[in-house]
């Protein structure tokens, strides 16, 4: 587990000397992870801590960057988090491994949000796409277009960075191999498709460079050490905003929506439930784009957001066109098989 913490109260200095950060995070009223970096950063100055002053709560954070983390709580019975940040396709894996709060039905008025970002267990904070990009420098605006160019080695050359994961991959290998977007997720639900997925994936191998986080991403992509990358738009962005010369490219970008569930085993199910309905208001979330190429799911908070902001960011119109949707479903019923495959293939 990561213990990049931060506390939110005035504790004694000698309490702190005594008792350490293991009683810092009993001392909290809740606790809430979130995926790191700048799109945590984001969401903790934008919604956490102007909710919990609100409220007149305390709060504790941590960082997570996979749904296992919340479930090897669960399983050993040390349940610390309250609220988990997930991304909406790991939910029904977390949901069929029993380790999610169901939601009120009421919590949010789903009409006001993005198509496919809330559940019955995860309502959704921000809306972001994978998609891909390249550099300027090296290809001035003739780089790829679409997923296919992007794994043509021979009319793009140079270095990819990639997430070192199946989902999305397994998608851009689909349309990479000719499958319409409308195809992608009934071709990888065949064996023979999985398998030409992970073939073409190993195909592109040697002009890889796998990130593990989106930091890493973005300063693989900041210190020239890939020519062209697959990966969130938010990260791409912030390498842009720090100086480096790319180009994003929305077409073939596949939506996605990070979310907050409650953990079963809670240690304080009623701060939780409290402070999530806090946070998820629109008053906040707007705030996020400040810090973040990230937009909140909740689509009120648009309403009065600046052209200029509102053009980086996934859910703008003109960046929409191409992209099409994650399946939650489709990763519930084949994620873990599809990352056994994937893993192996990098062992090849």
């Amino acid at each position: 587990m990561n213990t990049r913490r931060h506390k939110f109260a005035v504790i004694a200095a000698a309490a702190v000397m005594i008792a350490g950060a293991a009683w810092s995070a009993r001392a909290a009223d809740v606790v809430i992870t979130g995926s790191g970096g700048p799109p945590q950063d984001a969401q903790r100055k934008a919604m956490w801590q102007p909710a919990a002053k609100a409220l007149g709560i305390t709060f504790d954070e941590d960082t997570s960057q996979s749904w296992t983390d919340a479930k090897a709580q669960v399983d050993s019975g040390s349940v610390t988090w309250d609220i988990v940040n997930f991304n909406m396709g790991e939910v029904p894996q977390a949901v069929a491994a029993g380790i999610l709060v169901k939601l009120p039905a009421d919590i949010v008025d789903r009409t006001q949000y993005a198509p496919g970002s809330v559940s019955d267990y995860c309502i959704g904070n921000s809306a972001f796409s994978e998609v891909m990009g390249y550099n300027t420098a090296k290809f001035g605006d003739k780089g790829p277009k679409n997923m296919a160019e992007f794994f043509d080695t021979k009319k793009f050359p140079g270095k990819r960075g990639m997430n070192r994961a199946v989902k999305g991959n397994a998608e851009a290998a689909a349309l990479a191999l000719g499958k319409a977007q409308n195809e992608v997720y009934s071709f990888l639900a065949t064996d023979e498709g999985q398998k030409e997925a992970l073939d073409k994936l190993s195909e592109l191998k040697p002009s890889v460079t796998w990130w593990d986080s989106g930091s890493q991403l973005t300063q693989l992509i900041v210190d020239k050490e890939v020519d062209l990358a697959y990966g969130w738009d938010g990260r791409l962005n912030a390498a842009i905003t720090a100086g480096a010369p790319w180009k994003i490219v929305y077409q073939d970008g596949i939506l996605q929506t990070d979310c907050y569930a409650i953990l079963k085993g809670s240690p304080h199910p009623e701060n939780a439930l409290k402070f999530l309905k806090e946070i998820l208001k629109p008053e906040y979330s707007k705030d996020m784009v400040k810090y973040v190429a990230y937009g909140p799911s909740d689509l009120r908070a648009y309403k009065s957001m600046d052209p200029a902001v509102l053009s980086k960011l996934t859910l703008a119109p003109q960046n929409l066109v191409g992209q099409y949707p994650q399946d939650p479903a489709f990763w519930g019923a084949n994620g873990a098989k599809l990352s056994e495959a994937f893993d192996a293939m990098l062992l090849k």
